[in-house]
């Protein structure tokens, strides 16, 4: 029996875990077959973004600035036609399960517990969206504050490496305090570059979030002398830099004029909350999961790692409340998705906390009927939410438009 080595703890490589492989083959099939429908619009249904990027490498615009413009249009040059260019699409959502393990794993004290609960919510945080409540909203994606865009694939090139950008950089933040680990800085600049390179809303969200938490962390007193401190930060936060001159290169690209789709601009304006229908709604049903776990563990905030993903969340919201595009790219939203990668990012956590609070006996330990109470309305709220997606998938796997 092959078996798994895993920080001392060895472990067999079960029938589970086969099965667990053999499920996202399978799964990648059924997005492989949704991404195709897309990519044609078969029957003139399943409305999306993919119709627009497959047909790149044929347009006046290539977009080989982005990674997505690039890859297809080394694919289409080498004769890769439309089924081909699909599997990369399908391999993605592969990767992001297998990803989602992975970071559910890095945020899981005792990994030597609990594989196969991993294992399972890596797949179902693709359906953990907004809860649909038929009297509050008209529609399941629209207006919704986190769902997963089954629609794009820039947004899941992007989901992909902002969450393994995410490891890399909690890595190469904790061992910050004795020195600096290259090999993490060297994984930070590429992950996050590549993250970028798909969608730059992350990015954003991360720079920002830099700057706080090494703000926050130089005003701490912990007996290392400031400068020291500043030096650290600023070796750091280097790591970030070939993303932010990319960034703004891109800028200069997108919002110099010179066509129809470079005629636009960045506002600063909060008018688009005042036309969102039942914002709190959308908030609660869209993190009713996470704000319980997050409101069990407030303790948890003194810990780097979970500080981080906190203060990327609320740079993330920031970034899509106060900023948006104007001329003709008003209605592409692209400042949103900072906000959905950041709800993304702390739903995943929140999965990892979870398990965790299950293992820790001590966890609610002399509150029985409370601890019993939060797993039930924590395993409630999951029904819901995955409920809910589930049948918004099955909608757009029949032709219904992203949008509904």
């Amino acid at each position: 029996m092959k078996r798994i080595q895993l920080e001392g703890n060895t472990k067999k490589f079960t029938i589970i875990d086969g099965l667990y492989l053999l499920v996202i083959a399978l799964f990648s099939g059924v997005c492989y077959e949704l991404f195709y429908r897309m990519c044609i619009r078969f029957n003139d249904k399943y409305r999306s973004d993919f119709e627009w990027y497959i047909n790149l490498p044929t347009s006046e615009y290539k977009e080989k600035h982005r990674l997505i413009g690039w890859a297809l249009d080394l694919m289409y040059r080498n004769g890769i036609e439309v089924k081909g260019m699909v599997v990369m699409f399908a391999v993605t959502i592969a990767c992001i399960i297998l990803v989602n393990y992975a970071y559910i794993s890095f945020f899981t004290k005792d990994i030597s517990k609990n594989r196969t609960a991993r294992e399972l919510f890596s797949g179902i945080m693709l359906f953990i969206g907004p809860i649909y409540v038929p009297v509050i909203h008209e529609y399941y994606y629209r207006w919704s504050f986190q769902s997963f865009a089954w629609h794009s694939p820039t947004q899941q090139e992007m989901i992909l490496f902002s969450i393994i950008s995410v490891i890399c950089f909690v890595k190469l933040y904790e061992n910050s305090e004795d020195t600096i680990a290259w090999k993490w800085w060297i994984a930070t600049a590429i992950t996050v570059f590549l993250s970028t390179f798909s969608k730059p809303a992350f990015a954003i969200d991360l720079m920002l979030a830099t700057v706080v938490l090494f703000l926050m962390d130089l005003f701490v007193r912990n007996g290392e002398k400031l400068s020291s401190k500043f030096v650290k930060r600023f070796l750091m936060g280097l790591s970030l830099v070939p993303s932010a001159i990319y960034l703004l290169i891109i800028v200069k690209y997108n919002f110099n004029g010179e066509d129809e789709l470079q005629q636009a601009s960045v506002n600063f304006t909060i008018e688009h909350l005042k036309k969102y229908p039942n914002l709190g709604a959308a908030i609660v049903c869209g993190l009713a999961f996470s704000i319980v776990v997050w409101l069990a563990n407030t303790n948890l905030l003194k810990e780097k790692r979970y500080r981080t993903i906190i203060v990327i969340f609320v740079i993330g919201v920031l970034q899509w409340s106060v900023l948006r595009e104007g001329g003709v790219r008003e209605r592409h939203g692209n400042f949103a998705w900072g906000r959905q990668v950041a709800c993304y990012l702390l739903t995943l956590t929140s999965i990892a906390i979870a398990i965790n609070n299950w293992n820790e006996k001590d966890f609610l330990k002399d509150k029985a009927l409370i601890r019993k109470l939060y797993f039930a309305l924590l395993g409630f709220l999951l029904i819901l939410h995955v409920g809910s997606q589930l049948r918004y998938f099955y909608m757009i796997c029949r032709g219904h438009s992203y949008l509904c």
